[in-house]
């Protein structure tokens, strides 16, 4: 008797073992497309964001957010601090979702953000940073980046309002 590759014996290991291999297949990363970082606020304390993101998950399974950690750095050169924030959301398979992160950075240097004020414009930021993306069989830091302008007026604000009676060339 001779057994044929369409007989029923021989299909049901090849089926078996390919979804095998299907199901065992390692979980690709998302794909995120940054929208938005907006400052929601400049102070004596430091800079508070809004950031916004879209996650699209290839997978066909539900994998999750965990955590954002970002960066952000003024006028190409001056590092104000890198915060986490915790960011739990599901992200559905298949599915485009939105990520959004209130940041709240501390200023490490103020002197650097006066001087910043006293150029009388706005002054650029980026925000670089990683959404900690992960599920039952994928985890994986995910990086973005994003860039704005503060308003010369948020910085004068801020400056004003922690070192009053301070004359700085430039502000009000």
């Amino acid at each position: 008797m001779e057994i044929r590759a369409t007989s029923p014996a021989v299909r049901s290991p090849l089926l078996a073992a390919a979804i095998t291999l299907i199901a065992c297949s390692r979980p690709e990363p998302p794909t995120l497309k940054p929208e938005l970082a907006a400052v929601t606020a400049v102070t004596a304390q430091g800079i508070d964001l809004r950031v916004q993101i879209q996650a699209y998950n290839p997978n066909s399974i539900d994998l999750s957010t965990r955590s954002m950690k970002a960066s952000v750095l003024l006028d190409g050169k001056y590092d104000v601090g890198t915060v986490t924030a915790l960011t739990p959301l599901d992200l559905p398979a298949k599915k485009w979702t939105r990520i959004e992160a209130p940041l709240s950075v501390k200023w490490k240097d103020l002197t650097s953000i006066a001087a910043l004020a006293a150029q009388s414009r706005g002054i650029p930021y980026q925000v670089s940073g990683t959404v900690a993306i992960g599920g039952e069989t994928l985890n994986v830091d995910v990086p973005f980046r994003l860039a704005g302008t503060i308003t010369h007026e948020q910085l004068v604000t801020a400056i004003g309002n922690s070192l009053p009676g301070l004359p700085l060339p430039g502000l009000r």
